[in-house]
This record gives structure tokens, C-alpha cells and sequence, in this order.
């Protein structure tokens, strides 16, 4: 019983740390950036590389398990439909309020910067969704699967967190909120579902997701405006 307690406050302990794990090296590389007066890409990249080196440190040399404990697994070449499916079905997910409110999609076209936009895509995908699923749905969503049984719990848990993440850019927009929610929901969900239990589609999902809402669908809405 004793064990069972220590083994369940190790538990949430690592899910703690690696929580704010994330948000440590984003203030201390932004006071770097801040000093050397650098672009804020570079503070992203350096936060999200350094959080990620770390988390797998731990896991494979501290912990002595193998990438695959959390999701990280050989990536298979129908991870690339199935992660852009995944992701296009997120982003459809998140415009039906917007088209229920009417929302004039018109405010939204933005001229595109195919250069900054081919960059971008890259750290989407290589820097915040490779490190943010490995951290949300890899590492915190296993380690809280041996803290908690039941997958609700679970979810709702990797829901909270995901969103308090993200809570200090954002603050409290419903939408954000509603964003943030319904994307944690379907990559789980995804995640329990699948054979494989990779979080390979994920990433991809999760890159591809940020690039339609952040730069494609802007860049669409311009042309069509046009």
C-alpha cells in the first residue's frame, strides 16, 4: 500500500515537472532572445528542442525504456495519410461553430508569404507538433494512464494541461478554449483507437492542423477575396 502511494506521488510528480518543464525553457530562452535581441523563432525552437532533449534523456537513460513507452515508434508511411486525414478532420471540426455563427470569414484573408509560410510549416511540424505530442500524448498521457484508469480521467486531465499551456498567449477565449479542447479530445481518442499506439499520426495531425488555421486557410480566403 506504501509502495502504491510513493509510486503514485513519483507519478504525479514527473507529470508536474514535465509540465512546467516546457514552460521554463520558454522564459529562459525568451530572456536570452530579449538580451541578444534575436528573432522569437529561434526562442521556440531552442524551447521546444531543449524540452524535448530532456523529456528523452530521462525516458531512455534515467528511466531505461525504450522511445516506443511514449508513442514514439517507427514511423510508417501510413502515418502520413492518416495524420493529414486526422488533421484536416480537426480543422473541420473547429470551423462548424464559426459557420453555425456566420462569422464573416472575409476579416481573417491574409496575403501569403510563401517563404515565411514553407518555413513556418517546418517548424510546425519538426518543432510543435513533434515536441508538444510527445510531451501531451506521449509522456504525460502514459505517465497519467498509470496514475489514473480510467481513460475519461485520463483525457480530461491531457484537456486541462494542453490548455493551460497554451493559457498564457491565449488567456480565456472560448474559442481558444474550444479549440484547444476538441483538439486534445480527437488525439486521444485517435491514440486509444489505434493499433499501433504511435504518436506519429499525431504529430503530423498536429502540424498540419496549425499550418491550414494559421497560414493556409488566411492565404486561401485572400485569393478568393481577391
Amino acid at each position: 500500500m506504501g509502495s502504491t502511494k510513493v509510486n503514485r506521488r513519483i507519478l504525479l510528480i514527473e507529470i508536474i515537472i514535465c509540465f512546467f518543464l516546457m514552460l521554463v525553457f520558454d522564459f529562459v530562452f525568451s530572456g536570452i532572445a530579449a538580451i541578444l535581441k534575436t528573432d522569437g523563432l529561434w526562442v521556440g525552437i531552442m524551447a521546444y528542442l531543449a524540452s524535448a532533449t530532456v523529456l528523452m534523456i530521462y525516458v531512455v537513460k534515467v528511466e531505461k525504456k525504450a522511445t516506443a513507452y511514449v508513442g514514439l515508434k517507427k514511423p510508417l508511411f501510413i502515418d502520413i495519410p492518416k495524420g493529414l486525414i486526422l488533421g484536416l478532420c480537426m480543422f473541420i471540426v473547429q470551423q462548424i461553430p464559426l459557420l453555425l455563427m456566420k462569422m464573416d470569414y472575409t476579416v481573417l484573408a491574409v496575403k501569403p508569404d510563401w517563404g515565411n509560410i514553407i518555413i513556418m510549416s517546418l517548424y510546425c511540424f519538426l518543432c510543435v507538433g513533434f515536441v508538444e505530442e510527445l510531451i501531451f500524448r506521449g509522456f504525460i498521457l502514459q505517465k497519467t494512464q498509470e496514475l489514473c484508469k480510467s481513460k475519461a480521467v485520463v483525457i480530461l486531465v491531457n484537456c486541462l494541461v494542453f490548455y493551460a499551456f497554451h493559457w498564457p498567449p491565449v488567456r480565456f477565449v472560448f474559442g481558444e478554449f474550444f479549440n484547444t479542447t476538441v483538439n486534445t479530445l480527437v488525439l486521444c481518442l485517435y491514440l486509444y483507437k489505434s493499433k499501433n499506439k504511435s504518436i506519429v499520426p499525431l504529430i503530423i495531425a498536429h502540424g498540419f492542423y496549425d499550418i491550414l488555421s494559421a497560414y493556409l486557410l488566411p492565404a486561401f480566403l485572400f485569393y478568393i477575396g481577391k
